[in-house]
This record gives C-alpha cells, sequence and structure tokens, in this order.
C-alpha cells in the first residue's frame, strides 16, 4: 500500500516545466515607453541565463538566487508599427504587435472609471477607435500586502476593448494621438469610491515632509488596518489605505511611463488643506514605484457640484489644497474644471472637453506643442490703488468673459470677511473692480462657491483658477 501511495505523489504535486516566467503586463499588444531606459523583468531558475530582444538590442543576464532577474532596453524612438519582443531562458516567450510610444497611468475614482460607453459622445469615440492607442485596465481589488502581478493584459483599442474602459482616459489618449501620431498607452487604475489613501505606500511616509497632525492620521489608518481581521474591516475595501497600491499600482513597477493622471477627491472633499499634504504622499507613492522622482502628475480640479447646502466653501477649500500642492511641485499642473460640472450629479457625463484640456496641456508641457494659453490663467496679486482694485494673473493669455457679461462669482470683503457681490472689468490682462467710498477692502474672491462656474477665461476659453486672496494696499 505504502508503496502505490509512493507512486501517486508526483501526480498529486505539480510540477513546473519551465522558469521564466513574466508578469502579465508583459502581453500581445503593449506598449514600452519612449526615450527612456526601460525595464523588462520577470522571474526563474537561479542562475538561469535569461536574454531578452527588441528592436536590434539584445541583452543578457542571470537569475539572482532570489529567482528575480532584471534588464534594461536603452532608450527607443517612438515606432507605431508592431514588432516582437522575445525572452528566452530555458523556455522562450515571445510578445507580438508591440509598439513604443507614451503611457500615462490614469488613477482616481468613479469619474475616472466612468466607462465610454456611459459618456456623451463615447459611442462614436469607440466606433472609430484607432488600434495604435492601447489599453491596459487593471481590475479592481485589494491586498494587505504589495504584490507583483496582476491578471491584467495589454489590447488595442477597438469599439469591443473599449466599451468599458475609461471613457476619460481614452479621450485623452485619442487627442494626444491624433495631434503628435505617437502611440499611446492607457493603464486604468481607476475604482469608484476610492479615497487617497488608498493609492499610498506606506513606506513613504517617513520620508515625505508634513505636518504631524496629518502623519498621525495616515499612521493611524495603516495600523487601524494591521490590527483587523478581514472580517472586521469595512466592506468598501477601496476606502482602506494601501490596499489599492499593493494590488493595483505595485505589480506595474517598474514599468518605464510617461506620467500620471489623478482624478480623485470626491471622497475625501471635505479633508480642506491636509488634502495637499496627502497629494504629496501620493506623488511620493508614484515617483518612487516608477523610478522617476520627477515624474509628471496631472491632477484634475474637482468639477463643481452641491456637496453641502450648509457650507458651500466645503469644496473650495478642498481645491485651494489642490492648487496650492501644484503651486509647490513644479512637476505638478491642476486642470481647471469650474465649466465641466453638473450642481446636480457628482458624475458629469460629458467628460471629453475636460480630457481635452488635459491633453492641450500636456501637449503645451511636454511635448512643446501649442502655446501657454492651454494654461488656466492663475492668481498672482491683488492691490488697491485708491478707487480700484487690480488683480494680476500668471497665464493670463487674453482675459475675457466667456459670455460677454460681468465677471460672474466675483466678491470682496473687509476684514470682516463679510463678502459682498462686485463687479469687475477687463483692463490689459487684469481684472479690475471699483471700490465704494468708505470700504477698506482687504478679501478677494472669485469662483469661490461648490457651484462657483464664474466666466473669467482667457483667449481660449480655459477658465481661470478660483481663488480667495489678501487684496494689497499701495497707497
Amino acid at each position: 500500500m505504502l508503496k502505490k501511495i509512493l507512486l501517486l505523489i508526483p501526480f498529486l504535486i505539480p510540477v513546473k516545466e519551465y522558469a521564466l516566467e513574466m508578469p502579465s503586463v508583459f502581453s500581445d499588444n503593449m506598449i514600452l515607453q519612449r526615450d527612456v531606459p526601460v525595464p523588462i523583468w520577470g522571474n526563474g531558475r537561479p542562475g538561469e541565463t535569461i536574454t531578452v530582444e527588441f528592436q536590434g538590442q539584445k541583452l543578457v543576464t542571470t537569475v539572482r538566487p532570489d529567482t528575480n532577474w532584471r534588464v534594461v532596453l536603452a532608450p527607443m524612438k517612438a515606432n507605431a508599427k508592431g514588432e516582437s519582443l522575445t525572452v528566452t531562458g530555458e523556455n522562450k516567450l515571445t510578445f507580438q504587435n508591440v509598439l513604443v510610444g507614451d503611457i500615462w497611468l490614469c488613477a482616481g475614482q468613479s469619474n475616472m472609471q466612468f466607462a465610454l460607453f456611459a459618456v456623451r459622445e463615447g459611442k462614436e469615440a469607440a466606433a472609430s477607435a484607432d488600434r495604435r492607442i492601447r489599453l491596459l485596465h487593471v481590475p479592481r481589488s485589494w491586498s494587505r500586502k504589495p504584490e507583483y502581478n496582476i491578471e491584467a493584459v495589454w489590447n488595442e483599442a477597438t469599439p469591443q476593448t473599449l466599451w468599458y474602459f475609461s471613457g476619460f482616459a481614452y479621450f485623452l489618449g485619442r487627442r494626444l494621438f491624433q495631434e503628435t501620431g505617437v502611440p499611446q498607452g492607457l493603464v486604468n487604475i481607476s475604482w469608484g469610491g476610492a479615497r487617497i489613501e488608498s493609492m499610498m505606500d506606506r513606506t513613504v511616509l517617513p520620508l515625505v515632509p508634513i505636518r504631524d497632525e496629518v502623519r498621525k492620521d495616515l499612521e493611524k489608518q495603516f495600523h487601524d488596518l494591521d490590527v483587523r481581521s478581514d472580517r472586521e474591516l469595512r466592506a468598501d475595501k477601496q476606502r482602506l489605505p494601501g490596499v489599492l497600491f499593493s494590488k493595483m499600482i505595485r505589480p506595474l513597477s517598474p514599468m518605464a511611463v510617461r506620467g500620471v493622471v489623478w482624478y480623485q477627491g470626491e471622497d475625501n472633499h471635505t479633508d480642506g488643506r491636509n488634502y495637499a499634504e496627502k497629494l504629496q504622499v501620493l506623488s511620493a507613492t508614484f515617483r518612487r514605484s516608477f523610478s522617476n522622482p520627477r515624474l509628471p502628475f496631472y491632477l484634475i480640479q474637482l468639477p463643481p457640484y452641491r456637496y453641502s447646502h450648509r457650507d458651500p466653501q466645503l469644496l473650495p477649500r478642498f481645491w485651494k489644497a489642490q492648487f496650492s500642492w501644484a503651486v509647490r511641485d513644479v512637476n505638478a499642473t491642476v486642470i481647471v474644471s469650474t465649466d465641466c460640472g453638473d450642481f446636480n450629479d457628482i458624475h458629469p457625463r460629458h467628460k471629453r472637453v475636460l480630457a481635452e484640456r488635459l491633453a492641450d496641456t500636456i501637449l503645451f508641457r511636454e511635448y512643446g506643442k501649442g502655446s501657454s494659453a492651454a494654461l488656466s490663467p492663475r492668481f498672482w496679486k491683488a492691490v488697491w490703488k485708491k478707487e480700484e482694485i487690480i488683480v494680476s494673473f500668471h497665464n493670463g493669455n487674453g482675459l475675457r468673459s466667456r459670455d460677454g457679461k460681468p465677471i460672474s462669482y466675483l466678491a470682496i470683503a473687509g476684514a470682516d470677511r463679510n463678502f459682498v457681490n462686485a463687479d469687475g472689468r477687463i483692463r490689459e490682462d487684469t481684472l479690475v473692480l471699483p471700490v465704494k467710498k468708505g470700504m477698506v477692502p482687504k478679501w478677494i474672491r472669485l469662483g469661490w462657491d461648490q457651484c462657483g462656474n464664474h466666466n473669467l477665461v482667457n483667449a481660449s476659453g480655459v477658465p481661470a483658477e478660483p481663488f480667495e486672496e489678501e487684496i494689497q494696499k499701495t497707497f
């Protein structure tokens, strides 16, 4: 009997036939990042020789004792013609139809997740899909500990593969491809209701200079996760700290990418200024994970929406955190969305205009195409000179009223912060407000309301950033 059992054992224990393995993000139809060194990595049998070949490059390495291996391809130019990438060890893997272009990590919550078929003009966009745009949809899942693979593969953009893909991300990629001819790779890392904390790497917390109040709050969130069992955790796991980083971001590292697009905040809109410091942790997470301390970060301002009937300035305070973070980070940009919201729907369906505004900004900053009129006018200073207040802007670029009417959502206040509506007119790319006799103005606001779709725009129709700032006196 014992002999019979022993004879059965080899058939009961699966035996791995080959040693060489690679993460699923290496697949047919994938895209590699152009113009930078490109890591290629995987696992194998310790001591196994691995050879990687692509576009005339041939790299050889040996699997380390921990079973990992990695090589780095030299920078390559954009290439819209599919080629083969081969990796050979004890077995051989061949990936077909591989392009070289730009890869964008498109992360966030429901407004990033919203599928193309459900947004305005989405069905028409899907019908005219271009296969030189490549899609990687990261499945919505969570993990307590960092993982190193995901069940996701690259696909060509087709009407079928686009149907449930992020509408916002695709409109972005389509515009970039149309304007540059460079193949675009879009990585969808989104989950409705996700908090910013869910995509943070806890190991970067000690490395980021943030206030103790914020650090202690984040450390407490991670500690609470550690001491609770899965059964004790909330059902909506996308709101837990670090769990989406571990499962949806970490497996992509160390992929070479062009930049990050972040469309999130609905679930954090009550954070106020603390959100700016959480953005520091988030951007450090992505930059460390993808080995680029200057990785461009494009953040979408939360569109206007009626969050609170009691405090209409709750959302503007969140906006201020978004803008203040970007001002301090030279590799970050906020895309203004004041004209792209729906006061009664937290999920505005017209994604194309906002996505193309982002694309125009990227085209200017990353590709050198277009002009600075793609950037939103940003408050510089407000000066009180006797009978008028003169407001100057960075990137004024032909300030005007979008509808020809007086500037809306414009108000001034004294030291008591009792704001009253103000009239403003455009003069030589500045905003000029008359001051009533006897008034001592101290504060000025533009669009400082959760429904603040003001009409101050530049020559290209890009709205100015909403603001609340102090007025300087010069006499």
